[in-house]
């Protein structure tokens, strides 16, 4: 039996799950150089937060124009700008000063074309970075996603309403978070009442 990373609490108690297990143990280890892959709503900036009084860290959101880093730092950005001159020399500022660098993100440099690269040099170097991946949620989690979105919105349905929407859509964090909408959505358009015929009718529907 798994727990569970907790996605909507500012409780600093992080809850491990399969699917992110490898991501926590590469923060734990406080390698120098990091990446974390993940999908989008899979908790990333959750972890970097969560862990960067334990990494001694900063966090930034952008690649600055102005290098003047002393301290670790955690880099939060979606999508890395892998063919952009500023984030070469960026990456080459921390590797050169041996300034620890963690990236949180949904770009994997495992699956970049080299060849699509203008600075083939940013691709060599990200690959020589400890990475771990932030994988999909499979039922156990997605359930307890679906589970806490709902709670976010004050909303309380029974299990067998959150697994007859399973029944119906993706194995995404993102797909978690529209389900928690979509009951949301027919409890407001029904009187607050829901049911499995409400939610087969809906996604037969579309």
């Amino acid at each position: 039996m798994q727990t569970f990373l907790n996605l909507n609490t500012d409780d600093k108690n992080i809850l491990i799950s399969n699917e992110n297990s490898l991501a926590i143990k590469l923060l734990e280890n406080k390698y120098k150089f990091s990446i974390i892959v993940g999908p989008k709503k899979s908790g990333k900036t959750i972890l970097a937060n969560k862990f960067l009084d334990i990494n001694g860290a900063n966090i930034i959101d952008n690649i600055p124009s102005n290098l003047n880093f002393k301290n670790n730092t955690f880099l939060d950005l979606n999508k890395l700008p892998f063919n952009e001159e500023p984030f070469f020399h960026f990456l080459q500022y921390f590797i050169t000063n041996d300034i620890g660098l963690t990236i949180f993100t949904t770009s994997d440099p495992h699956q970049v074309d080299s060849k699509s690269l203008l600075i083939p040099d940013t691709l060599s170097r990200l690959k020589s970075f400890n990475i771990a991946s932030i994988e999909n949620p499979k039922d156990d989690l997605l359930f307890k996603l679906i589970e806490k979105f709902l709670k976010f919105k004050s909303i309380s349905v029974s299990g067998d309403i959150i697994r007859g929407i399973m029944a119906y859509i993706g194995r995404t964090y993102i797909d978690a978070y529209d389900a928690s909408e979509t009951i949301n959505y027919l409890l407001y358009q029904n009187n607050h009442n829901i049911n499995l015929s409400l939610i087969r009718q809906h996604y037969e529907q579309l």
